[in-house]
């Protein structure tokens, strides 16, 4: 999937005070989606509300800023040609679905572009309105319901920009982003190798990797829970396993899902042997799975299973 923008749609709940503000806002967002494009991201602009007809000050929509001859023309000419997607996830039916699933917050307010730069791994984007916007990064709590039936939690992350100078400050980000973009799951399997040394892939991730297709979000946060295990690996240099150093919630099959279900969880390794794999976390949100083994290390690990979730005792089906 390309690199985009998302519009953070509660950096404009409340209208500028002034026509002048109102104005000043704009200048800086398109100063902050220009300096993005430049540095490789994608010039789209996804956005959960109609920005055209959003209200930038009283009696000042967007769409009246838009022929305002007291507004720089360069800066309305670059506006025009910034494509806007809107609804957000209307050509991602799967990331759409599975946002359903997932609740995300910044200071106990919903956040859905927030939410969906994340899951898309794109760039979120701010008007410049409020001090606490004024971050390249931004911390939101994400909360779900676990296989229990439970609610977990936990913080994440999203890169994030509402002036020119924070895309300088993710310029190593973007490119990393742009160099790990993966065309389809063909590619990332012909390329696991390249992106992931220090995993070790069964012959039976490729069976279910190869048939993304190419732009599937799905895809993307394959990419991303592979990502974080490798960076687990690369600093895991002496000692046993430790589940509290990766960034996302793992667990251990239990006992009685083992002796029940140990045929669905052992799978053939590139040595020789069959392996029971116990150790999975999910690819989040959604219900799939992803089973590694970290006997192999310290810095690195077998990766035995990336799918739909597997039958437990609690959950057979």
């Amino acid at each position: 999937m390309d690199l985009e923008m998302v519009l953070n749609e509660l950096s404009i709940n409340r209208p500028a005070d002034d026509i002048r503000t109102a104005q000043q806002w704009m200048s800086d967002l398109i100063a902050t989606a220009r300096a993005a494009s430049e540095a490789g991201v994608k010039r789209v602009l996804r956005t959960h509300i109609d920005i055209n007809s959003t209200l930038l000050a009283e009696d000042y929509p967007l769409a009246r800023w838009r022929n305002d001859s007291n507004v720089d023309v360069e800066i309305r000419r670059y506006f025009r040609v910034l494509v806007t997607q809107y609804p957000p996830l209307a050509d991602l039916p799967e990331i759409e679905n599975q946002i359903l699933s997932q609740d995300f917050f910044h200071m106990d307010e919903r956040a859905y572009g927030l939410g969906v730069a994340f899951l898309i791994e794109g760039l979120a984007v701010s008007f410049r309105s409020d001090r606490k916007w004024d971050y390249y990064k931004i911390d939101l709590n994400t909360q779900w319901l676990d296989d229990d039936g439970n609610l977990s939690s936990t913080t994440i992350q999203v890169p994030h920009a509402n002036q020119a100078e924070h895309i300088v400050e993710l310029t190593r980000w973007i490119s990393d982003r742009l160099q790990t973009g993966v065309e389809s799951g063909e590619d990332l399997w012909n390329r696991m190798n390249e992106l992931f040394p220090s995993l070790i892939f069964c012959e039976n991730v490729g069976k279910v990797i190869r048939y993304f297709q190419s732009g599937s979000p799905l895809l993307r946060q394959v990419v991303r829970r592979l990502f974080e295990i490798e960076n687990y690996c690369n600093v895991w240099e002496t000692g046993p396993f430790s589940p509290e150093g990766l960034p996302f919630k793992v667990t251990g099959e239990s006992e009685p899902t083992l002796q029940k279900y140990e045929a669905e969880r052992t799978f053939l390794c590139p040595d020789g042997e069959k392996r029971t794999f116990s150790w999975h976390g999910r690819v989040t949100p959604g219900a799939w799975r992803i089973y590694f083994d970290p006997s192999p290390g310290p810095g690195r690990m077998y990766i035995g299973y990336i799918g739909p979730k597997l039958p437990s005792v609690k959950f057979p089906t």
